[in-house]
């Protein structure tokens, strides 16, 4: 089976694919983490990614898929995989689905987590990261015990820069475009399941792997 989980900031989109794919066995796949791979080994779409990186400039699609190439053709995708967040602004969805079918591997399923815009600016701009051991905490939902101080380590839980309301704003604009053209392009298909994302992380999974269950049979 293979997955595509899409969702905007502050879905817990990564947890989710996470949880998605250990359920179903297969490999959870992000973009971040193929281009991180590819830098270690030093491969030729790296060195022209690293290029553009280094440039400053944005790194051109069939750089990003040539990495994906190369992923998704090891062994370990064999039975199925999830993708993290891909496709996105840096590669679409119809760019990548003709890799796929290239490869004889087809998305089989878009799961978009829904979240609204007041939520993901809730969940965002109350969050705070401890300075000392990265643990995640919210103002309200999810406090420490006391006030400015991780429970973990008893460190200073700060705001992160790309957590102001200003630049969540912007994410979200920059996101909600790009979004909406690949989930039309998967309904159109009749590949995509959305799932409110405000429910638990077990009850998104539920959801979403229940879909994939029902689209097989």
């Amino acid at each position: 089976m293979r997955l595509a989980v899409l969702g905007p900031p502050g879905s817990d989109r990564k947890t989710i694919a996470s949880t998605i794919a250990a359920r179903l066995g297969v490999p959870c796949i992000s973009l971040a983490d193929i281009v991180q791979a590819e830098i270690r080994a030093s491969t030729p779409a790296a060195l022209q990614a690293l290029r553009h990186m280094n440039a400053g400039e944005l790194v051109p699609e069939p750089v990003l898929l040539s990495m994906i190439r190369n992923r998704l053709t090891q062994p370990d995708v064999a039975a199925g995989f999830v993708l993290d967040g891909t496709p996105n602004q840096a590669i679409t969805a119809v760019a990548l689905d003709t890799l796929l079918s290239d490869l004889g591997a087809p998305i089989d399923r878009a799961i978009d987590l829904v979240l609204p815009d007041a939520e993901v600016l809730h969940r965002l701009a109350g969050r705070r990261t401890c300075r000392d051991c990265g643990r995640t905490w919210h103002t309200e939902s999810a406090a420490p015990t006391r006030p400015n101080i991780c429970d973990h380590c008893g460190g200073e839980p700060v705001q992160r820069h790309d957590d102001t309301l200003e630049r969540i704003t912007a994410g979200l604009q920059s996101y909600r475009p790009a979004a909406a053209t690949t989930l039309n392009h998967y309904s159109s298909l009749g590949k995509l399941f959305s799932v409110d994302a405000t429910l638990t992380p077990e009850g998104i999974t539920t959801k979403a792997v229940a879909s994939v269950v029902v689209k097989s049979n």
